[in-house]
C-alpha cells in the first residue's frame, strides 16, 4: 500500500508545472536535480509503463506557447 501511495505522490508530482517551478526554472533545471528525476521517471515508466515528461521540456513548451500569444 506504501509503495501505491509514493507512486501516486510522484506521478501527480510531477504532472504539474507551477509558477513558481516556471519562475526557478534554473533550479528545477539543474544538472543535479535533472538527474534524480530522469532516475525516478525511468523508475516509473519501468515499472508501470507510464511515461512521465520531464519537467523542463514542459516548462520549454509552456513559455514557448505563452511568447507565441
Amino acid at each position: 500500500m506504501r509503495q501505491i501511495i509514493t507512486l501516486m505522490f510522484l506521478l501527480t508530482a510531477s504532472c504539474s508545472v507551477s509558477e513558481d517551478m516556471i519562475a526557478n526554472k534554473e533550479l528545477y533545471c539543474s544538472g543535479v536535480y535533472k538527474g534524480i528525476r530522469a532516475v525516478g521517471r525511468v523508475a516509473t515508466e519501468v515499472t508501470t509503463g507510464v511515461a512521465i515528461p520531464d519537467v523542463c521540456e514542459t516548462i520549454d513548451e509552456i513559455t514557448e506557447d505563452s511568447e507565441k500569444k
